[in-house]
């Protein structure tokens, strides 16, 4: 007998089965369901019409490319996009089950002969969810459907809307869809308007929609195509397309999206009925799910992993591009964000993307602070609330190297009641020597104030900053003492450039710390702000824990730096500050 011809879609399974082609932990399980829901097909009362798979894959390989290299080429559909296809347009639903038949091979009799008018037909996936990086060829993927759901699925006067947050978003998919008609054949059939694509033989219409859903009570979707799906700040669109489904036979929404940055968002929450839903926790046979990530964020800068998060990768975009990328964010850690969500698909806390943990890591330095009593040092002092934590930190210089050490205080009653509530590690931190509590639920600046007075004494302290919006009798104390202290601005002009060349030190590694776990989980809390001129400063409203300690050093290298640009003989004057 001769062997079963099989198609992109059926290789690209087997491929990923067997390992052949890398994939991520989602994949892979899109792949184990697909061929477990063909060993129980029957028995769910579904079959595989893979004749109807082909017909949409046909007809989308017939459109054309309308802009960039492939320009008036035809769609060449890659193996992965096949699949997604293959699986949507493929899988249909059966009036009955039929008993003693549980499974369906490409080896056992074709649905229509095992079924024959008791096949209902209608498609088994009303939803489908497909997460990918930017420049895998989703925007023409999109249009590519949106036109067969108008032209092709046979549907009577059928509405494809186009879905998202702002029109001019909504507009992209349905562009793309104007610009292929107006390349191919189907300008013989479809008449492209400023904000419709006009099918008058079947009465129907692709429109784009914008997310000011309360206006759009009278639809009667066939297709709903939402597109970057993480943007969407609440459901309304989802559901004002969904809710209007009921006078379909067959309808489908078809969610595309890149990952995001708000996991409390409700993308992330459908994301995670995905996965749920992959893994065998939730049962949603309407649900078809797909998400092209990496495993694991530390996977981020490894070139070799970047393909489970881009199956397009050497097709519609280069690795050369993609190492541009992340080689850039390694610079400017404030692109690391777009770069983890947008080239390589991962969610991410904004909170945690100024300095990765990994970078800050590897700045842990090797010299004994008791080496450093010789060193100039320069200070800053973050005095909290009365009943908050206060941050000591002085910034050692020598060599063109600089070293960090930070100090702690926090009344022992209000660390006992964050332990409790919200869960933070200040009684290990105390009890390791991180953190000094002083008595009392509220801050003992008397204390706080010998303490450090006692500090600078082993060192050689130049100047110390502090926050000249929470002064206190405490500086003037600790002026009084002999300590010059200098008020320091929270505001873009006194913090941008501290903040900037932070950055650069400990991106180049010029700037070591002694590994203290209180600074490291404040810096992990740290969000920058940027203003339209892009300067930069720490955003304590923002940010989700304490970050004094980071302030305090930002303002300890403030005051180092203007130090340097008032010693003439400083060599910073005739090679500017570090750079990359």
């Amino acid at each position: 007998m001769a062997a079963v011809k099989k198609n992109p879609a059926e290789l690209y399974a087997e491929q990923v089965r067997s390992g052949e082609i890398l994939v991520c932990e989602y994949v892979r399980l899109a792949v184990e369901r697909y061929y477990a829901d063909l060993d129980r097909a029957l028995d769910m009362g579904r079959y595989f019409d893979k004749k109807a798979a082909m017909r949409a894959i046909h007809f989308i390989e017939k459109l054309k490319h309308t802009k960039g290299e492939w320009a008036g080429q035809r769609f060449r559909l890659e193996p992965w996009q096949q699949f997604v296809l293959w699986n949507i347009f493929g899988w249909k639903v059966c009036a009955r089950r039929v008993q003693g038949q549980t499974s369906l091979t490409s080896a056992e009799p074709q649905p229509k002969l095992a079924f024959g008018k008791n096949a209902d037909g209608t498609r088994r996936f009303r939803y489908a969810y497909i997460e990918i990086a930017r420049k895998n060829g989703k925007t023409a993927l999109s249009a590519g459907i949106g036109l067969y759901m108008l032209f092709a699925d046979g549907e009577s006067r059928p509405e494809v809307y186009s879905a998202a947050t702002v029109k001019d978003q909504a507009k992209i998919c349905f562009s793309d869809a104007v610009e292929i008609v107006k390349a191919t054949d189907l300008k013989n059939y479809l008449t492209p308007y400023r904000n419709s694509i006009v099918y008058e033989l079947k009465g129907g219409a692709m429109k784009p929609l914008s997310s000011d859903y309360g206006t759009h009570d009278g639809l009667n979707p066939s297709c709903g195509i939402i597109d970057e799906f993480h943007a969407h700040k609440d459901s309304g669109m989802f559901d004002v397309i969904k809710s209007a489904f009921g006078a379909r036979r067959q309808p489908l929404m078809f969610i595309i999206t890149t990952a995001g940055f708000d996991k409390s968002g409700v993308c992330y929450a459908y994301r995670e009925n995905v996965i749920k839903v992959l893994r065998g926790v939730n049962e949603d046979d309407s649900l078809f799910g797909i998400i092209y990530t990496l495993d694991d964020k530390s996977e981020w800068d490894d070139p070799k992993m970047w393909i489970k998060a881009n199956p397009n990768l050497g097709v519609s975009l280069s690795a050369d591009y993609l190492a541009d990328q992340v080689k850039d964010a390694k610079n400017r850690p404030e692109a690391v964000r777009n770069v983890m969500t947008k080239n390589v698909d991962l969610w991410v806390d904004a909170e945690r993307t100024w300095i990765l943990d990994d970078v800050w890591q590897k700045c842990i330095g090797t010299t004994d602070p008791a080496d450093l009593k010789s060193c100039a040092c320069w200070g800053g002092l973050d005095l909290s609330n009365v009943s908050d934590i206060t941050a000591y930190v002085l910034l050692f210089h020598e060599n063109d190297r600089f070293q960090l050490l930070p100090h702690f205080w926090i009344p022992e009653e209000k660390m006992l009641e964050k332990v409790r509530k919200e869960n933070i590690n200040y009684d290990k931190w105390v009890a390791e020597g991180y953190v000094t509590v002083t008595p009392g639920n509220v801050i003992d600046y008397d204390f706080v104030k010998a303490d450090i007075l006692r500090i600078v004494a082993d060192y050689d302290l130049r100047t110390s900053a502090y926050d000249r919006w929470n002064a206190s009798q405490t500086i003037i104390d600790l002026q009084n003492e002999g300590m010059e202290c200098n008020p320091f601005g929270q505001g873009y002009g006194s913090t941008s450039a501290p903040t900037k060349e932070f950055e650069k030190l400990v991106l180049t590694g010029k700037i070591e710390h002694f590994g203290n776990p209180v600074l490291r989980w404040m810096l992990a809390s740290t969000l920058v702000k940027t203003d339209p001129a892009g300067n930069i400063k720490p955003d304590k409203e923002k940010s989700t824990q304490k970050i004094d300690g980071i302030v305090a050093a930002i303002m300890a290298l403030g005051e180092w730096m203007t130090a340097q640009a008032d010693d003439e003989s400083n060599p910073y004057e005739n090679r500017g500050l570090l750079t990359l």
